[in-house]
């Protein structure tokens, strides 16, 4: 009798042991990309012909804890927004509903400064604040100094200055620029000055020192451009062939800066990857386990030495159709480097342990593709609640958008814009990737 029990636990070993080798084998050569991406409209407002009104493009939205702030930009009437911020709280297990309210401006201090209404500025999440940097006025005139930074306090519902503390070197003022957090400091990047000239140089500022240093200028100017593990990404093309990505590492203090680097990708039919745009999306997102990615997404189409704006006539039904659309509806990712492995005190499994790094090593040591350096457009899920999808299910062509990643970092939220008709948009959406 024990020699039948030993018999069948060896056995059961043996089927054990294969599954778990054969499971193994199955992770390692699963490929990372295309990704997934299931959309859910969160709210949807119609224009009220207000300076109010949500229906509004070349506008931000940053993500501070569980809320989407909404600031600036200009209406579906051709008018500049209020400079009052719309606060949206994004749905959670304790809060399945989004709530939504809107906050006059008001200063940190009684006779304090508040932001000027304002479109095509720059904002990011920066810990408890949001930052606003630059951006034009109703006549288009570029609005504030170069070196004033905007911070709303999201816990106090109210608006301070951050301004260097000597009058050494600054930017210039600007709009079009993007902003970053970068290790509780900011990084401003581009822009376009008075004149409209684009611009290509890189400030970091430092906040507890309140000043600013130049970092290595970009090889481009580009609108397109994303901030990710400590590394400056943008990507810039012109033609309908090939783009390319550049990006800088970014060292802590500055010291021993690295250089850019230039990464060039076909955009043809026998190598797919993102055409040309402006008025997009990039930004950075992860699938955990430090799986990174750059997403690019939506957009106008950018024509060869052409600038598009969010003001341009959309093509007529004849151009439409002789012409690649004037408004892209894709989705794409580019594989970043993983993320090292690391040790740190967290609730989530995927923040502590980092595997992708130590599983690309795997897979290129067996001659399978990382997939690292390389795009792949995200395959679009049917909605998971069709009763509650009676409506749209896709955001449809647009460009102009806000739009920032959520606290899971794999779930992106896109407020408004243009769509292909040339009307503005006033709904929210939540894409998750995975």
């Amino acid at each position: 009798m024990a020699e039948v029990v030993a018999a069948a636990w060896a056995a059961e070993e043996v089927v054990s042991t294969t599954a778990q080798a054969g499971f193994a084998a199955y992770m390692i050569a699963k490929p990372t990309m295309p990704l997934k991406a299931t959309f859910t409209q969160i709210a949807t407002s119609s224009d009220d012909e207000t300076r109010l009104s949500l229906a509004r493009a070349d506008h931000t939205l940053s993500i501070v804890s569980n809320r989407a702030y909404i600031f600036g930009g200009e209406t579906a009437a051709a008018k500049l927004a209020s400079n009052d911020i719309h606060a949206v709280t994004l749905s959670s297990s304790d809060k399945p509903e989004p709530d939504y309210s809107i906050v006059p401006a008001i200063p940190d201090v009684e006779g304090g400064r508040v932001p000027a209404a304002r479109k095509k500025h720059a904002a990011c999440a920066f810990n408890a604040f949001v930052a606003v940097y630059g951006g034009v006025d109703e006549g288009g005139e570029l609005i504030d100094g170069g070196s004033l930074i905007w911070l709303y306090n999201t816990a106090k519902s109210t608006w301070e200055t951050l301004e260097p503390s000597s009058t050494a070197a600054s930017p210039t003022a600007r709009s079009g620029a993007k902003l970053f957090n970068h290790r509780n400091n900011l990084i401003l990047y581009g822009g376009h000055d008075a004149s409209g000239a684009g611009l290509k140089d890189v400030w970091a500022f430092n906040y507890a020192e309140r000043t600013w240093t130049q970092r290595p200028e970009a090889p481009v100017s580009t609108p397109n451009a994303s901030l990710a593990d400590g590394v400056l990404y943008t990507v810039s093309g012109s033609d309908s062939m090939s783009s390319d990505l550049h990006y800088l590492p970014l060292s802590a203090q500055g010291e021993q800066e690295a250089s850019w680097q230039t990464v060039p990708f076909p955009t043809n039919p026998l190598t797919p990857g993102p055409r040309p745009r402006i008025g997009g999306g990039l930004l950075h997102v992860t699938t955990g386990y430090g799986r990174n990615y750059l997403t690019y997404l939506f957009g106008a189409r950018q024509a060869a030495g052409a600038e598009a704006s969010s003001t341009e006539k959309p093509p007529t039904a004849e151009e439409a159709t002789n012409e690649d659309p004037q408004y892209w509806s894709d989705i794409w990712t580019y594989q970043l480097p993983s993320s090292s492995p690391e040790a740190k005190l967290t609730t989530n499994l995927s923040d502590a342990i980092k595997p992708a790094k130590i599983k690309d090593k795997i897979r290129n040591a067996l001659g399978y593709d990382s997939g690292g350096h390389s795009w792949g457009e995200a395959e679009v899920q049917p909605p998971t609640d069709l009763a509650a999808a009676a409506g749209k299910v896709h955001p449809g062509p647009r460009g102009f958008f806000g739009c920032d990643v959520m606290q899971d970092g794999r779930s992106l939220v896109v407020w408004g814009g243009v769509n292909a008709k040339g009307e503005k948009e006033g709904d929210g959406w939540v894409i998750k990737l995975e």
